[in-house]
C-alpha cells in the first residue's frame, strides 16, 4: 500500500512539475523582457539627470552673460518651463517605475510556484 501511494505521489509530482514546467520556460522570456525594461528605465534616469544638469548649466551661463532685467526675465520663464517639464518627467517616470514594480511582484510570486 504504501508503494501505491508512493508511487501514485511521484506520479501526480511529475504531472504538476511537467505542467509547471511549461509555465516555467515561458516566464524566462517575461524575465528577459523584465530586465531590459529595467535597463532602459535606468538609461532613462541617467539621462534625465544628465539632461537636468546640462539645463542648469546652460541656464548659469545665460544669467552670467546676460544684462538687464528684460533678459533675465526671459530666462526665468525658460527656468520655469524646464521646471515644469522635468517635474511631469517625474511623475510618468515614477508610474513606470510602480507599473514594473507591479509586474515584478507578480513575476516574483509565479517564479516561486516553479521552485
Amino acid at each position: 500500500m504504501k508503494a501505491l501511494i508512493l508511487s501514485s505521489a511521484l506520479v501526480l509530482m511529475t504531472t504538476v512539475a511537467s505542467a509547471s514546467g511549461e509555465n516555467c520556460k515561458a516566464l524566462k522570456a517575461e524575465l528577459i523582457a523584465m530586465k531590459d525594461a529595467q535597463t532602459q528605465m535606468m538609461g532613462s534616469l541617467v539621462s534625465n539627470h544628465e539632461t537636468f544638469a546640462s539645463t542648469l548649466e546652460e541656464y548659469s551661463d545665460n544669467l552670467v552673460t546676460s544684462s538687464g532685467d528684460a533678459p533675465k526675465k526671459a530666462i526665468t520663464k525658460e527656468m520655469k518651463a524646464s521646471a515644469k517639464a522635468f517635474r511631469t518627467r517625474g511623475v510618468q517616470g515614477k508610474r513606470m517605475a510602480e507599473k514594473l514594480q507591479e509586474a515584478t511582484g507578480d513575476l516574483l510570486s509565479r517564479v516561486a510556484e516553479c521552485l
